[in-house]
């Protein structure tokens, strides 16, 4: 039985709606008609999440979906999607880099400058690689680094305008 069945069947058997289980595990309730659908898959984190809220093994609710299978089996690892190494890679790169101009000691200014332009260019890159009927499909290895760095420069300046602001903040209440 797939997920989404299995999941309905004991949202229906624990008289709850869609709604109730969204509430219940933070999550909206199109979330849940889609995985009820079979148009999306869980994460591992909300399939461990809906097995101890109905009290069900993790094997009798991904038992006999191969799909939500092959999501989660890679010898023995978790599989990320291709958006999700983009975001996982993507804020580790920016700590690394916002360290380094921390380290260098490169004025905030050249920083947000620079990552402007690169903002630009690295979603011009990005959005020519991605397919957009099936983004997550379709994004190949470029599309992935151009998704990181697409990030990296729009959390870079973000991140170093807060930090500024809260200085900023600080030295003017001194």
């Amino acid at each position: 039985m797939k997920i989404g069945d299995q999941l309905q069947q004991q949202r229906k058997l624990h008289h709850m709606s869609q709604n109730e289980l969204a509430n219940k595990l933070h999550l909206t309730r199109q979330s849940i008609s889609k995985w009820e659908n079979g148009t999306t898959l869980p994460s591992f984190a909300n399939v461990i999440a809906i097995s101890e809220l109905f009290g069900v093994s993790l094997d009798e609710l991904i038992k006999g979906d191969v799909a939500l299978m092959d999501k989660f089996k890679d010898d023995g690892k978790i599989k990320l999607t291709k958006l999700e190494t983009i975001v996982i890679v993507g804020f580790l790169l920016t700590m690394i880099v916002l360290v380094s101009i921390y380290i260098i000691g490169i004025s905030m200014s050249n920083v947000i400058d620079w990552m402007s332009g690169f903002s630009l260019i690295f979603f011009i890159l990005f959005a020519v690689n991605i397919n957009r009927r099936k983004f997550n499909a379709s994004l190949n290895k470029k599309a992935v680094i151009f998704g990181i760095l697409l990030l990296v420069s729009i959390l870079v300046p973000f991140i170093m305008s807060i930090f500024s602001g809260f200085v900023e903040e600080m030295i003017r209440i001194q």
